[in-house]
């Protein structure tokens, strides 16, 4: 099995709200693009651009080809430097990290009988800004892999593997929007580099200084020993496969957050949502 190991940098153009959780009226964001986000955005593009927006269950078969072709690590802020972009993890930095990357943006409903603010319903949106408090420009850095070849036993040449649906993923990654608010015009972002390496077998997940870059399934550790937060992931789903396009809360992932320390001989897989998997 050959894979496509493609190196990503996108500029932030726009503020990037990841959701995340909610303290008092703030909505907080992820510091990152999470996998799962990265193939949400690419499944979006794709079928828009096949001229299917308001097709629900084209959303739902292309998806499932980009889980099938397509895996994601998770994408990090990053700045220029003198050798290329500096990633930033917001472990490495703790409150650093708040202060340089983010902000963010308060708003009400109006009572306008009164001409004040609708009581109760003002809240607070963070975001990552597109450039830091010293007015550098934000980048998001991370890798696509990509099953683009197979190999017949009685042929030497590679043959393509893309399904007409997902084949020119390239063309769309300039029209891209991550996140949430994206009505207003938030997480859009601009592609500057993009570079590809063959690699055989499965993509495997990379520690950063022995810490994980994604989130862990804590299933099936294999004796693993991870030390770091937990948290569950769930979030809202529609449903395309019918006609009634119904949404549900999805059932909760228990994984260890990015951050968490494991030993540095460790391997993993990644998983057609971006988590990790001992392996």
């Amino acid at each position: 099995m050959t894979w496509q190991k493609y190196d990503l940098v996108f500029r932030l153009l726009a503020p990037m709200h990841v959701g995340w959780r909610k303290t008092s009226n703030l909505q907080q964001t992820r510091g990152y693009v999470t996998g799962k986000l990265f193939w949400a955005a690419l499944t979006a593009r794709l079928t828009r651009e096949a001229g299917k927006g308001a097709n629900g269950k084209a959303y739902d078969a292309i998806g499932k080809e980009v889980k099938k072709a397509f895996r994601f690590t998770y994408f990090y802020p990053a700045l220029q430097s003198v050798n290329g972009y500096k990633t930033y993890y917001p472990w490495e930095m703790e409150d650093e990290f708040d202060y340089l990357f983010l902000d963010s943006y308060t708003s009400t409903a109006l009572n306008y009988a009164s001409k004040s603010a609708a009581d109760g319903l003002l809240h607070e949106t963070e975001f990552i800004a597109p450039c830091t408090r010293e007015n550098q420009p934000v980048y998001l850095m991370g890798n696509v892999y990509v099953h683009t070849h197979k190999r017949l036993p009685q042929s030497p040449i590679p043959l393509n593997n893309l399904s007409d649906e997902v084949k020119n993923w390239q063309q769309v990654l300039d029209k891209f929007q991550f996140g949430g608010e994206r009505g207003y015009g938030w997480g859009r972002v601009q592609l500057v580099s993009l570079s590809s390496t063959p690699i055989q077998g499965k993509p495997v997940g990379e520690l950063v200084n022995g810490r994980l870059p994604a989130h862990l399934e804590t299933t099936n550790l294999n004796g693993l020993t991870v030390n770091g937060p937990i948290e569950p992931l769930l979030g809202w789903e529609r449903n395309n496969a019918d006609d009634k396009y119904n949404w549900s809360l999805s059932q909760a992932e228990i994984c260890y957050a990015p951050g968490a320390v494991v030993p540095e001989n460790s391997t993993f897989t990644i998983t057609e949502n971006g988590r990790w998997q001992a392996s």
